[in-house]
């Protein structure tokens, strides 16, 4: 958990363990996989490009990846940023080795975007409806990877994490590999949800009290993907006020909001606009085998809380609001000094 106040840590501490295998406890060097949270980085390579008119949001995403040709030209760019496109999501497309999509399961971006673009039609017309999909965001780094001409993680190490001295974060395009410090998920063995879900993929496990570990095999990314840690994020969270990467531009365009055929106008750039306690904020919260992670951004008191679980079931963002409940009530959202007298335990 942390808060930061003006660019800087006001609360920062890891509680629990990262690894119940070697007892070793989490920290704020400790990298976790922000699931869906991973999205405003996606969004971070896509406004860059744009900032350098390599593309514009009003390009047809046929103009980057021929599959999606078949759909004509009225899908584009800024249908994918904002979860217009009516495309349909790979979860609800059979794998054609039978397998689940699960992260248990071994499955690449590229497969899950073949599986989504199995449909001959959308499900609705791009602008006409809002729809929460994964692939929108795959399909964003595969645009990036055409103009670029780089891989994705390569592309995000070059562009947004070495600039910002982001020397812990990563795409996890490669399940195989060895993450310094990572949070391995567990939940708990006895919880009828996670027998449940487990079952329903065929993995059963031993009845009793304890930890299940749950471990991220598939190497997926876009909508998901970004391993990184609490004092990374504090230097992602601060180029919003000193614009290191991209200028002011780059905040501005990671803040857009856009109007289109449906009642949804809230979201940005991978991040949504909402209030808290009266004051506009940017957040977003993920959720996947290995983690639940909730980031909240309060632009105009340069205020954010970043809550981190390696627990699928840890309710990143309900824990990270119960405190901005507690710190509204103190009324102390606002005052660095009061902050730093928020007691450890």
């Amino acid at each position: 958990m942390a808060l930061i106040k003006d660019g800087e840590f006001v609360f920062s501490k890891g509680y629990g363990l990262a690894n119940l295998d070697d007892h070793i406890a989490i920290t704020p060097e400790t990298s976790f996989h922000l699931a869906s949270s991973s999205k405003q980085f996606t969004a971070a390579a896509v406004a860059l490009l744009i900032l350098e008119h390599k593309i514009a949001l009003s390009d047809p995403v046929s103009k980057y990846v021929p599959e999606v040709s078949k759909y004509g030209d009225g899908l584009r760019i800024e249908h994918l940023v904002y979860m217009t496109s009516g495309l349909h999501e790979y979860t609800d497309e059979p794998r054609k080795n039978g397998a689940p999509w699960m992260t248990f399961y071994y499955f690449t971006r590229d497969e899950a975007i073949a599986a989504a673009l199995q449909p001959e039609q959308l499900e609705f017309a791009p602008g006409t409806e809002w729809a929460y999909r994964n692939v929108n965001y795959m399909l964003l780094t595969k645009i990036v990877e055409v103009v670029s001409h780089k891989p994705f993680a390569e592309f995000m190490q070059e562009r947004i994490f070495a600039p910002l001295g982001m020397l812990h974060s990563e795409i996890n395009d490669d399940s195989t590999e060895i993450i310094s410090h990572r949070a391995t998920g567990y939940a708990w063995r006895s919880d009828p949800r996670v027998i449940k879900e487990l079952a329903q993929a065929g993995i059963i496990i031993k009845p009793g009290n304890g930890w299940v570990r749950l471990v991220r095999v598939a190497p997926h990314f876009g909508g998901s993907g970004v391993f990184t840690t609490l004092n990374d994020l504090l230097l992602w969270d601060r180029n919003w006020y000193i614009e290191t990467v991209g200028g002011p531009q780059f905040t501005e365009l990671m803040d857009k909001q856009m109007k289109f055929k449906h009642d949804k106008d809230n979201d940005a750039f991978g991040l949504v606009w909402r209030s808290s306690h009266g004051h506009p904020m940017l957040d977003y919260s993920g959720g996947d085998t290995d983690t639940s992670t909730y980031m909240a951004r309060f632009p105009e008191q340069h205020f954010t809380i970043i809550c981190l679980s390696n627990m699928p079931l840890g309710n990143a963002e309900g824990k990270a609001n119960a405190l901005l409940d507690l710190l509204h009530g103190w009324g102390k959202l606002r005052d660095r000094r009061a902050l730093r007298l928020i007691p450890s335990r």
